[in-house]
């Protein structure tokens, strides 16, 4: 288990099975590249000066090389500068700016999550990701924590896309021993010998039996369901997967 210290920033590219936490939240994450070592997943859990706000952040990144290392170093330096700040949106305009100075096209997707003690909510802000999913125990069900939609199509966009996309920001209450669990395609476009996706209504199935399980076991639910679909292993894509509980 990493324990999270204040004005901590920790994760980065390489294969990862581990815990962590702070005093907002624990949380179980896996992370593996297609072909091992450094992959196009990035992972960062960032603890603001006063440990009262937990930021998680997952992208994924086409291809390898250049354009993953100059991602994960610019996402480092905008969780740094903004460590205090629940403000994703900010976060992803910053690396949108940059991903498109470089000439990066729609080259990344990316989530971030920010956890604050004090107010008791998730902050969530995409960029062409797929949505967090959240359990609530006074519902019963896991549900996408989804933006509204905004009456514009520069919103939300991969990085990359254009230089005017706006990024947006939703909130959800969550309280202690409510979920949180994101993830990237390489999870929902595993495919087995018949060349068939894992899909997200799989993935739901196995979030829903699971409902009672530390974050831990449903890592390896998941985990176990992924190998047995595709065969044993899932060489097709990188993988990274987080199960969060609030404390």
């Amino acid at each position: 288990m990493h324990r999270m210290r204040c004005a901590e920033i920790w994760g980065g590219i390489r294969d990862q099975d581990t815990d962590v936490c702070s005093s907002g939240i624990t949380a179980s994450l896996y992370s593996r590249a297609c072909d091992g070592g450094k992959g196009g997943d990035l992972y960062y859990f960032s603890v603001c000066e006063s440990d009262m706000l937990t930021r998680i952040a997952i992208a994924d990144v086409v291809g390898h090389g250049e354009a993953v290392s100059d991602v994960s170093g610019w996402l480092y330096g905008a969780l740094e500068s903004r460590m205090n700040d629940a403000s994703g949106n900010e976060i992803l305009a910053q690396l949108n700016g940059l991903t498109c100075d470089k000439g990066y096209r729609a080259l990344t997707t990316a989530a971030i999550v920010a956890y604050y003690t004090a107010d008791s909510h998730a902050y969530f802000s995409y960029a062409g990701h797929h949505a967090m999913v959240v359990y609530r125990k006074a519902d019963g069900r896991w549900t996408e924590a989804k933006i509204d939609n905004v009456d514009s199509n520069l919103v939300n966009l991969p990085l990359g896309v254009d230089s005017n996309v706006a990024f947006t920001q939703g909130r959800v209450q969550l309280d202690a021993g409510d979920r949180m669990f994101l993830y990237t395609d390489g999870v929902i476009e595993a495919s087995n010998g018949r060349a068939e996706l894992f899909g997200s209504t799989r993935l739901m199935s196995i979030l829903e039996e699971c409902a009672s399980c530390t974050c831990g076991e449903i890592k390896r639910a998941i985990l176990t369901e992924l190998r047995s679909y595709t065969g044993g292993q899932f060489s097709h894509d990188d993988v990274t997967l987080l199960a969060a509980e609030v404390q």
